[in-house]
């Protein structure tokens, strides 16, 4: 019999060093990169209206990804140029569009997030139980070559045996489709494999609605219950023995 264990991605395994405001330094550096871009086709947008922009895009993400959707990498960012300024797609054409999505992905490397100190035991160790790994996030602004590209700088990509990034398939969790599709890629059936995100809505609920078994980290997520978790840890390097508990039980 295969078991899986899914993970979801920021909050989870990885976040910002400071806790902010390095998120805020890539934001800025983003913004100006983009400016300088802009500039280069007669384009002249305001710093604080570029800022503005990407802002107001990354609320309609989340929006859109507690609905269950996404779009492309690149037409997100056309969308996000043309909250700057309408009708500049068709002045700049889409080969412009896919060059600043290349420098925003820059600003990702260049102020990156951070790992998490317990991710990698965690990660090698439900590893070593045999288990299948795969990861499911609904991302931002950043493309899925450059996640993988960052993965792959950190040691983490060898890990994981399905990926799953909600801006590549235009689907977010907690649709049950983007659960599902990852589980097909690992060849793992839903009640045996286990969820773990920070989520209440879009790891917790997403997940609970195919069939999987769940685990939350709490204290991240401070909604009223949505949906109550198989299990149920405050840090992550809890989650080994929660997996080995689960396993053990699934067996009887």
């Amino acid at each position: 019999m295969i078991y899986g264990v899914t993970f979801d991605l920021w909050l989870t395994l990885i976040g910002e060093l400071d806790g902010g405001s390095q998120s805020l330094d890539r934001n800025l550096l983003r913004s100006e990169l983009t400016q300088k871009k802009l500039l280069q086709y007669n384009e002249d947008i305001s710093l604080g209206t570029i800022k503005k922009c990407f802002k107001a895009t990354a609320t309609k993400i989340n929006s859109q990804h507690n609905l269950g959707i996404d779009m492309n990498y690149f037409d997100r960012v056309g969308q996000a140029l043309s909250l700057m300024s309408p009708g500049i797609i068709n002045r700049i054409g889409m080969d412009a569009v896919k060059d600043i999505g290349i420098l925003i992905d820059s600003a990702f490397l260049e102020i990156p997030p951070y790992v998490y100190d317990d991710s990698i035991p965690v990660l090698k160790e439900i590893k070593n139980l045999g288990f299948k790994i795969g990861l499911i996030s609904n991302t931002g602004l950043t493309s899925p070559e450059t996640y993988k590209q960052w993965f792959i700088s950190e040691n983490i990509l060898d890990y994981f045996s399905a990926i799953t990034f909600s801006n590549e398939k235009c689907l977010a969790k907690p649709a049950k489709r983007i659960f599902l599709e990852t589980l097909q890629v690992m060849n793992v059936k839903t009640n045996n494999c286990m969820h773990i995100g920070d989520n209440l809505l879009t790891d917790i609920l997403g997940a609970n609605q195919t069939g999987m078994v769940t685990t939350w980290i709490s204290g991240l997520d401070d909604r009223d219950p949505i949906v109550s978790p198989d299990y149920s840890i405050s840090q992550l390097s809890e989650f080994p023995d929660i997996v080995r508990k689960w396993k053990e039980k699934s067996l009887i």
